[in-house]
């Protein structure tokens, strides 16, 4: 099939060694009659439609199939209608469908999560999929063969889609739409991009350095960029542990950018924690991209900006208290203009399973700030036993802040302004202010 991608991203992964091989192991001899796989909080399931199994983050595809052949029923039975089935509530699990072209995806979870948000996880993942594949490829194949096994071209690549699900459960990045930046001194990111658009060959399109999920810089076109949602699932795939070693040349399509065709990606870790990604359109620009990453890596070795940069990457996101505050517990601000986000690290007094709840209540909160209203709330203000979270939009930014349940509503306020003043000072450490372009 053309580009390769899955046999590429195989490849890539032959000699890598996940050091949690063993839990993975465990998790995918679960199957749906286990206790251990009937206690998971949210399960994420890929099948055809005509109820081949391709995917489920816990237990075993193949021994999921009759569960698989059940949804396939259930979502075939109201196809016909003019209003098919998006969701179900049994017990306490909601479930969700989402279907797009000859792929059925379904969401369980029992954490009461809202329908809007579980969909658009869903569709996250459908994306991740067609980023290895593309929608041409997918419809093609299905046309041919409806009852295809999909996982002879995904194999290899479940644990980038397992490390997608497990960040949409923990990580906000995806619920904002947004990139989240690395902070750093702005002279030392300013000296990054200057590199990368001083070496940018011709065929190359767009260059970026990122340190996990963090963006630290990027290269552009002066008239072009990528949706978030795709640098979004671009950095997934090359934070994964296939990428982190060696150089990788692998077709990749961005379904936002053209869901029907692939561009071509050099990945390649600078340092141990920094990545470089190179894109372009030309399959056979692999030496040249290679050259490329010796002349920035070079240029950058000549004043110790690589090791500085790795720095920069090994240190821990700020905790709240380097903000100049006290009583917050963590905080996520996110740039409107920009498109970019940051966030502190949780207080130490926080633990596994309050992050958790706060992660997922700042999401129920923007889920009702952004919806398509006249008008849209500005503030909210929640409060339960355990937790205290306000969420504040303008017309330039977001806010999500967590803080000790003994603060007041005054006492919030005050805090506030005094993180957006704090914000202001360090906007050129915190965001991408000035990309380069060309």
């Amino acid at each position: 099939m053309d580009g390769n991608a899955a046999s590429n991203l195989m490849q890539a992964g032959a000699d890598s060694v996940d050091i949690d091989d063993a839990s993975i192991q465990a998790e995918k001899l679960e199957d749906f009659c286990s206790p251990e796989w009937q206690l998971r909080s949210r399960h994420f399931l890929v099948l055809s439609s005509a109820g081949k199994p391709i995917y489920t983050r816990y237990g075993n595809e193949s021994q999921l199939s009759t569960l698989m052949s059940a949804v396939q029923a259930i979502i075939s039975s109201f196809s016909d209608m003019s209003d098919p089935v998006r969701s179900m509530n049994v017990g306490p699990h909601t479930i969700v469908f989402f279907t797009s072209g000859p792929l059925y995806l379904l969401a369980v979870s029992d954490r009461n999560d809202p329908e809007e948000l579980l969909r658009n996880e869903l569709q996250l993942v459908h994306s991740q999929i067609v980023s290895i594949l593309t929608s041409a490829q997918l419809t093609k194949i299905f046309e041919q063969r409806s009852n295809f096994d999909l996982r002879q071209l995904l194999g290899g690549t479940e644990g980038i889609i397992d490390q997608l699900v497990d960040r949409l459960d923990t990580d906000l990045s995806f619920a904002l739409g947004s990139l989240d930046t690395l902070w750093m001194r702005y002279r030392l990111r300013e000296r990054v991009g200057k590199t990368l658009l001083t070496h940018r060959p011709k065929p190359l399109l767009y260059a970026m350095v990122i340190a996990d999920m963090k963006l630290v810089t990027l290269v552009r076109p002066r008239k072009h960029s990528l949706h978030p949602a795709d640098l979004h699932l671009l950095f997934n795939m090359a934070t994964s542990t296939t990428f982190v070693t060696g150089e990788h040349w692998t077709p990749v399509c961005f379904p936002k950018f053209n869901d029907q065709g692939f561009l071509h990606v050099y990945i390649n870790y600078i340092t141990p924690k920094v990545a470089l990604i190179l894109v372009s359109a030309d399959r056979d620009s692999f030496f040249t991209m290679t050259q490329c990453r010796e002349n920035v890596c070079r240029d950058l070795a000549i004043d110790d900006a690589l090791q500085r940069l790795e720095d920069a990457a090994a240190q821990r996101a700020l905790h709240p208290r380097e903000l100049g505050v006290t009583g917050l517990l963590q905080l996520y601000y996110r740039h409107k203009t920009l498109i970019q986000h940051f966030g502190t690290r949780f207080a130490d007094t926080v633990d596994d399973a309050q992050q958790r709840r706060i992660i997922n209540t700042y999401k129920r909160l923007r889920l009702h700030m952004t919806k398509g209203t006249q008008k849209p709330l500005r503030i909210i203000y929640y409060k339960s036993d355990a937790d205290t979270v306000l969420a504040w939009q303008s017309s330039t930014f977001e806010l999500y802040v967590a803080v000790v349940p003994s603060i007041s509503v005054k006492g919030i306020i005050r805090l506030v302004n005094s993180v957006l003043e704090w914000i202001k000072q360090e906007e050129d450490h915190l965001f991408v202010v000035n990309a380069p372009s060309y």
